[in-house]
């Protein structure tokens, strides 16, 4: 009698978790589903001010509540809305769809995303731009003449250029706590899964993009949030774009580190690009 309890417990239990199981499948499948038009960002308008003349121009603030816009706005009246413009969404939407909004309102032939937190020396930008001037010659196979050639111009050769802290990593594997080394090396390994190699360190906030490369890449990002840099790599391996990993100068800013609590919603997060884009509920526009 007792065997047939136990065997009815483990019955039980077993069904609890193929339960479980299934339902997380589903929740997965209805929130990629879910988001597979969140490229198109239909939600979150983009508003345009000048601040002396409240004209139509350009201006980006992610919902935030600190004194940003008003910094932003300083910077305005100094240097001119033709050098500075200022994208206001309203509400915050997240770190990716903030990047989207300004890659795909900028006029660059390179355009340049930085964490505001000052975290990476905003000179390494010579760095990237070589690289890139670089790579877009050798794919223009022209050579030095490139730079030289009426038809050259490196805003139409798709290359992204990806600022990396990996040389640092040594470093910090010494000096961070060891849950945090855990969950790090957990996201690398689920990174490397989701999108493959080529990045190892994805999670820089300093990359550059030509302007196509920019229209393709930006057009297309679903995720709003911290994993859509994962999310540029997969598209980048997709398209065929050259990926540059370039080592930066890079120090620790306190209070800018990513909390251990999100790690289980960028994991998500990874979860649903890979089914999205795998059963092709994601549609690449070319």
């Amino acid at each position: 009698m007792g065997s047939v309890i136990v065997l009815t417990m483990v019955e039980v239990i077993l069904s609890l978790l193929i339960i479980v199981a299934l339902g997380l499948v589903s929740a997965i499948f209805f929130e990629a589903y879910r988001r597979r038009l969140n490229n198109a960002h239909v939600e979150a308008p983009a508003i345009f001010e000048d601040p002396n003349s409240l004209k139509q121009v350009v201006i980006v603030d992610d919902g935030s509540s600190d004194g940003t816009k008003r910094v932003a706005f300083e910077f305005v009246r100094k240097y001119t809305v033709d050098n500075v413009r200022v994208i206001l969404l309203g509400r915050n939407h997240g770190k990716g769809e903030a990047i989207r909004k300004g890659m795909l309102h900028s006029r660059g032939e390179l355009l340049l995303m930085l964490d505001a937190d000052g975290a990476t020396n905003v000179n390494d930008l010579e760095k990237l731009e070589n690289e890139v001037q670089t790579v877009a010659r050798k794919e223009f196979k022209l050579g030095d003449s490139a730079s030289r050639d009426s038809n050259f111009r490196v805003s139409d050769i798709p290359i992204s250029a990806f600022g990396s802290r990996a040389h640092l990593e040594d470093k910090a594997l010494a000096t961070r706590k060891w849950y945090r080394n855990f969950l790090m090396k957990g996201f690398h390994l689920v990174v490397l899964l989701a999108a493959g190699p080529g990045i190892r360190d994805t999670q820089c906030g300093f990359k550059m993009f030509t302007r196509s490369a920019a229209r393709k890449l930006f057009t297309n990002i679903r995720l709003k949030r911290w994993c859509f840099d994962v999310e540029l790599v997969f598209l980048c391996k997709w398209f065929g774009i050259p990926m540059l990993e370039i080592s930066v100068n890079w120090s620790e800013i306190p209070g800018s580190k990513v909390n251990p609590l999100s790690i289980p919603n960028m994991l998500w997060e990874l979860v649903l690009m890979s089914v999205g884009y795998r059963t092709r509920m994601w549609r690449i526009s070319t």
